[in-house]
């Protein structure tokens, strides 16, 4: 194995920044970083794939994952560093995980990877202290790796000092893998298992580089080089493709403070990926994409095609750096009379840009964004919920949200009495209208039987086999009486509930948002008020154009104060 060259000698700390970088110098929340230990002998650990694949698919572009194979079950693909990071995490079992090294219970660090998504959504709403992004390059001839790294504390960081980690992964490595077929068959290619994210190197060592400034204005940058071998270990890596670098900062040997995937360098910008941004009481959705700029210029003026159609959108993207770029907007207004299966799907292409005032030609591949996934049932209330428990009915939880109020109304989970056990529950809400359903294993293994939801005459709305069950959030349901039952708390943390039926439609765009936010209301707006998901108020603004830059990235709460009445509305800034 190759060691570690540095060849920048010079870091550089400073208080103001005087040239363009890589990294974001506003205000962050936290991408969240998953360490899964495994191995091809564990016969359970195909659901820990699952269930943090599931994770890593719920938040685009911030959140990644670490595979280390090690301990008893791992006879391939392990490292010299896998051993110290499980002794450090008190791996007992397999599969087991961390979420940012942090601890989420009183068990230390380690965590079932079942509870990974629950974990990431508490460490989404964590601001971050310092922000990093990172680069790639590969010659293919000489083999030669540099990574550039930069990390910038927007405000003062933690401790005296803390560490950076640059680690090497390789994806799409076909081999064996015990219970593959029977809790992940979906990652089977061919009769073998797709391995991702295996840990394969550490360019900073065991424990990381040191950042001896952390005060806020401190920017450290720094270069690293490898010649990656023709095998490590066992495994050999004839695809640079199949590599990738995450660049992590941790505040000592623990607690990630965040977590970035190094751009690989290139000629021409490129489509990332594709999502669609959407709100917990809404149904409206903007379908994104996140556009890499992997060249040493910026790029603006981006070019798009959306559905055959193109369009413009002037956002300028520094050079290797990557932005997230709504592409649309759309939303479920009408109810159906009974059932509908609904789900949109717009295909977007990246077809040019403008750089140094000429415009450039991208020939880029088109991407699809599958979104507004829902599954809506209209029905006359109460409803009745059953489900049928297995020997674990504690993983099992579910919340019932409504769409109009955002409100939780009820909050359960299963308890030891329900082993083996069907169990109903009365769901009434008080005032008829749409609500969402939400129900979460933190197992990710499923259940051995159903659950069904029937209306006030018995008859069966909605049946689904739980073997499955992970996550199920885009259940959805239109009940058309009053109930009885009123709201156990709220979703987004406002004990204020203001009707929007007298303001009229609110639209926000783009949602999520980047510099300008821009309001679509049918009315005067004397005042807006943008607050977080506390309730704290952040800034004050008039007009149907704010510029929210200043903004930290998260969840957010714009309050129009209008002579008709006041409305609330949320968005995501990026």
């Amino acid at each position: 194995m190759k060691k570690i060259v540095s060849l920048l000698s010079v870091v550089a700390f400073v208080s103001m920044l005087a040239a363009q970088t890589m990294v974001s110098t506003q205000p962050t929340q936290r991408n969240v970083l998953i360490e899964e230990y495994t191995g091809v002998g564990c016969q359970y650990c195909p659901l820990g794939h699952k269930a943090t694949d599931f994770t890593l698919r719920a938040f685009p572009g911030h959140a990644f994952a670490i595979n280390i194979h090690t301990g008893v079950f791992a006879t391939r693909f392990t490292t010299t560093y896998g051993n110290n990071w499980a002794s450090q995490a008190n791996i007992q079992g397999y599969p087991s995980a961390t979420l940012n090294r942090h601890v989420f219970g009183n068990s230390g660090i380690h965590i079932d990877p079942g509870q990974s998504f629950a974990c990431a959504l508490k460490m989404r709403d964590m601001a971050s202290p310092v922000n990093v992004a990172a680069s790639v390059d590969i010659d293919p001839e000489s083999r030669l790796m540099v990574v550039k790294v930069e990390a910038y504390y927007p405000g003062n960081g933690p401790g005296d000092f803390n560490l950076l980690n640059v680690a090497l992964l390789q994806n799409n490595v076909l081999g064996q893998q015990a219970g593959a077929s029977s809790y992940y068959p979906e990652n089977m290619v061919n009769g073998q298992y797709r391995h991702n994210h295996i840990l394969r190197h550490l360019l900073t060592g065991q424990w990381g580089d040191t950042i001896h400034h952390t005060e806020a204005g401190s920017l450290f940058v720094k270069e690293y080089a490898y010649v990656v071998p023709n095998t490590i270990g066992d495994l050999a890596i004839t695809n640079f493709d199949d590599l990738s670098v995450l660049v992590f900062v941790c505040q000592d040997r623990t607690e990630v403070l965040n977590v970035c995937e190094a751009v690989r360098t290139g000629s021409k910008a490129y489509i990332a990926y594709g999502a669609a941004g959407g709100e917990e009481c809404s149904m409206d959705y903007n379908p994104y994409v996140e556009v890499v700029n992997p060249t040493g210029k910026a790029i603006s003026n981006l070019r798009l095609e959306v559905d055959g159609q193109t369009v413009v959108r002037a956002k300028t993207i520094a050079p290797y750096c990557k932005d997230t770029v709504v592409v649309n907007h759309a939303t479920i207004a009408d109810m159906p009379a009974s059932h509908q299966l609904y789900g949109q799907t717009t295909a977007v292409k990246l077809v040019g840009y403008t750089t140094d005032g000429a415009a450039v030609d991208a020939n880029g591949t088109p991407v699809e964004i599958h979104y507004a996934d829902a599954d809506i049932y209209t029905a006359e209330g109460p409803l009745t919920m059953s489900i049928a428990y297995d020997a674990y009915p504690q993983e099992v939880s579910f919340t019932l949200a409504g769409i109009e109020d955002c409100r939780f109304y009820y909050e359960r989970s299963g308890a030891q009495s329900d082993v083996g056990n069907t169990v109903s529950y009365t769901l009434s809400p008080r005032s008829a209208g749409l609500y969402r359903l939400k129900l979460f294993d933190t197992g990710a293994d499923g259940l051995d039987g159903t659950v069904t939801v029937t209306d006030a005459s018995g008859n069966t709305l909605f049946s689904r086999n739980a073997r499955d069950l992970y996550v199920w959030d885009n259940i959805y349901f239109n009940i058309t009486t009053d109930g009885t039952d009123g709201p156990r708390g709220t979703v987004v943390g406002i004990d204020e509930v203001e009707q929007r039926a007298v303001v009229g439609d609110v639209r926000l765009w783009p949602n999520p948002v980047g510099d300008e936010l821009h309001i679509e209301v049918a009315t005067e707006i004397v005042r807006a008020e943008i607050m977080d998901v506390t309730g704290r108020l952040e800034m004050t603004a008039v007009g149907d154009r704010i510029n929210v830059s200043s903004l930290p990235a998260g969840l957010h709460i714009v309050r129009l104060v209008t002579p008709q009445g006041i409305a609330t509305k949320k968005f995501i800034k990026q």
